[in-house]
């Protein structure tokens, strides 16, 4: 009866639009765990984590509809290219990625969740990409290898690590220039931050869940090397 009560609630609160889409993402997200065999729900507080710095955000897994969605967005073959996720939490993204044939993987992460994630690739299912690396460091200290061209972001962190990060980024293709491809859910602060910069842009902005964003980025070409 408890469950009734919080499910109209939710309706008379959001409309039935918003739960419906909440309903079909539930299904979704369900079938994609057990296909590929994997634990990467719920919602895990900052304390929770062991996190003490305010610029970075508590653990939450996007919907696979919507992973699904950006990353079918992108102009590229994913047979020959390397992603990286920022802040992989249990490892949804990498999993599915990895059930894609992406070449490489890359997974970083500055938390105790880095564990689950390794177990989660260790056990899943449907995994085509055999060069998987999962590493716990501080974003600000990773140094983007030259062969990353596929980077996503799913909030991790914001303020002083995120501007440290997009330099990192901008270093990688400074000393590499080649298109990189960034995909950044909740995107308003990546946003404000790349505004005055010349060498990578916005193309395309969407909202596929009336609480998250996603802007999709890509580098200019190396005539904005500065």
């Amino acid at each position: 009866m408890n469950k009734i009560k919080r499910i109209w609630a939710l309706i008379n609160k959001r409309g039935s639009t918003y739960f419906i889409t909440e309903c079909i993402d539930r299904i979704v997200d369900i079938y994609y765990e057990l296909y590929l065999n994997i634990d990467t729900v719920g919602f895990v507080f900052k304390e929770e984590l062991g996190s003490t710095c305010p610029d970075s955000n508590e653990y939450a897994s996007v919907n696979y509809r919507y992973i699904i969605g950006a990353l079918r967005s992108l102009e590229a073959d994913i047979t020959s290219s390397v992603l990286l996720d920022y802040g992989c939490g249990k490892g949804r993204v990498l999993a599915y990625a990895a059930s894609c044939n992406f070449k490489k993987i890359i997974g970083i992460e500055n938390s105790i969740l880095i564990d689950i994630a390794r177990g989660n690739i260790r056990t899943m299912k449907r995994q085509k990409t055999s060069d998987i690396s999962l590493e716990k460091c501080d974003a600000q200290n990773f140094k983007v290898p030259s062969s990353v061209n596929t980077i996503f972001f799913y909030n991790p962190f914001i303020g002083s690590i995120l501007k440290s990060v997009l330099e990192n980024i901008y270093l990688s293709w400074k000393e590499s220039p080649r298109k990189i491809s960034i995909i950044f859910f909740n995107n308003d602060e990546f946003e404000r931050l790349i505004t005055h910069q010349k060498w990578i842009k916005r193309i395309h902005q969407t909202q596929p869940h009336p609480d998250f964003s996603c802007g999709i980025y890509e580098t200019e070409s190396s005539q904005y090397l500065i």
